[in-house]
């Protein structure tokens, strides 16, 4: 085989928790992955040439040694006999710095790709070592499941099975979002012991019962996490086991005034469930049929055409 061509499907944060600030300045998470359809494409090709020659088909991402498939090279030939000899080309419809994960599942996807092409034998929790050195999601991307619950920065990640298929309007600003500004906003308190709901936590990622996982999840967010703010999937028909929340919403407020713009559209329009993924500044509304996504997108692109807005559903 020399040429592997893959998908790399972006990821949308349904529940989004900051437990706190720990020592070293990174934050302590609580969050579910759900990959979506919206997907970016990647092809790689064997050359003769030991080098690696990226090719991305996007504006800003022109610089190749700052692209995290760059960087993912470098770490795969720093524990591998794999020292280049290979063409990426990179063909971008992820919306870049919108808080979907579209640049950790490249990067996630190059080396399940690259394991493939070259044979190079890696199992899964290598792999997941050097996602984890790559990015937070990284990990979540490397497991290729549709959803999954992440903790601590949101390396740990443990697959729970969606109970059934999700629709998303996605709603994407024409700005991006730093994701270490957002962070650095984030009024989040220092981490000195572990709290009960930490503790949890961690209780339920010890079981690899499906089953464990779930009913874990419920029971902690149900005393843990206040019914306010965002929406609450199962109170309003939807089929999810937990309250749709983002911690993040106000800080990247902060940073994007207009985010509270697309907020109160929603409401104008009478979305129900919605709420802003990762760091933002990408919003999604959730539904569990097509029919009602299509209508809400196509309000959406009347009021706001300056915006991209997808259809997308459970990957």
């Amino acid at each position: 085989m020399n040429t592997l061509t893959i998908q790399s499907p972006a990821k949308v944060n349904l529940y989004l928790r900051v437990l706190g600030r720990c020592v070293d300045g990174y934050h302590q998470l609580l969050t579910v992955f759900h990959r979506i359809s919206l997907r970016d494409r990647l092809t790689l090709k064997r050359i003769k040439r030991p080098e690696i020659r990226l090719i991305v088909h996007h504006p800003a991402l022109k610089h190749e040694k700052h692209n995290l498939i760059y960087v993912a090279s470098r770490l795969l030939s720093q524990i591998t006999s794999w020292k280049g000899g290979v063409e990426v080309e990179l063909v971008k419809r992820v919306p870049v710095a919108a808080g979907l994960g579209g640049g950790s599942s490249n990067a996630a996807h190059f080396l399940l790709g690259m394991n493939r092409l070259f044979d190079l034998g890696l199992p899964l929790n290598t792999l997941v070592r050097l996602g984890t050195r790559l990015g937070a999601d990284v990990p979540f991307f490397l497991n290729e499941v549709n959803q999954s619950l992440g903790a601590g920065r949101g390396s740990l990640v443990v697959p729970f099975p969606a109970c059934s298929q999700l629709w998303f309007v996605l709603i994407a600003p024409p700005f991006g979002l730093s994701t270490r500004r957002v962070y650095e906003k984030l009024n989040a308190p220092r981490l000195t012991r572990i709290s009960r709901f930490v503790t949890i936590t961690s209780d339920f990622f010890q079981s690899r019962e499906v089953g464990a996982i779930s009913s874990g999840l419920m029971a902690s967010v149900s005393f843990a996490v206040p019914r306010t703010g965002g929406c609450e999937g199962r109170r309003q028909g939807l089929p999810l086991l937990f309250p749709c929340r983002n911690d993040l919403f106000r800080a990247s407020c902060a940073l994007r005034p207009e985010l509270r713009q697309i907020a109160l559209l929603l409401d104008e329009f009478g979305v129900q469930h919605w709420l802003m993924t990762g760091s933002g500044p990408a919003m999604i509304s959730i539904y569990s049929s097509e029919e009602e996504a299509r209508r809400l997108a196509r309000k959406i692109r009347n009021r706001k055409p300056g915006f991209r807005t997808f259809v997308c559903h459970t990957y």
